[in-house]
């Protein structure tokens, strides 16, 4: 009974959720993880991915856990910076572009594979439930809106644009830098023109 509590003071210790990678490397063998499967004290979300059942984890943490190198964009993102009243019905996932991830039927996941430029610029991590989450920051999340406005709706880039502009927190500078290394310039500037 020991040997349970010391693993699950790890998964603590990590959030929540662990990978059998990193319960190997802590000591424990696939013996107690087999154990701790059975007596329902940890669940499988993926294979090789474990949550502590007990533990409160936030649903885009455990997304996050199963999908390596994801970052929440587009939707997911302008929902948690509270850019648009847009409820997402997937997780909107980027990934780098030449990775390869397999997804679970459960829940719904949307991924972009979007090229090095794209993909590293505007990461942040941000606590949500005591879980620190991937996210693009608010800049990178409204350029995305505008760079991708054909394929997530005209009117939707513009609330989120509009939305944007109308916070304290923005940063104009930084939003007008990150449109330059997107090559979206152009269409940052039309836009403030027209709604500024």
């Amino acid at each position: 009974m020991e040997k349970f509590t010391q693993i699950k003071l790890l998964f603590k210790d990590s959030g929540g959720i662990m990978t059998t990678k990193d319960l190997i490397r802590k000591g424990i063998s696939h013996y107690y993880i087999k154990k701790m499967l059975e007596k329902k004290l940890i669940k499988s979300l993926k294979r090789g991915i474990y949550k502590l059942s007990d533990c409160d984890v936030d649903e885009s943490k455990e997304v996050l856990s199963m999908v390596p190198k994801g970052v929440l964009c587009l939707f997911s993102s302008a929902s948690i910076h509270e850019l648009t009243t847009h409820i997402p019905m997937k997780y909107h996932i980027a990934i780098p572009k030449k990775d390869k991830v397999r997804l679970p039927n459960y829940p719904p996941v949307k991924l972009y594979y979007w090229d090095k430029p794209l993909y590293s610029l505007g990461i942040e991590e941000i606590k949500i439930n005591d879980y620190k989450i991937t996210v693009y920051d608010l800049e990178k999340t409204v350029c995305d809106f505008l760079k991708f406005k054909n394929k997530v709706g005209f009117d939707t880039a513009k609330e989120v644009f509009k939305t944007y502009l109308n916070r304290k927190d923005r940063n104009i500078d930084k939003l007008v830098n990150y449109s330059k290394k997107l090559r979206i310039y152009s269409t940052i500037d039309q836009f403030l023109k027209i709604l500024v």
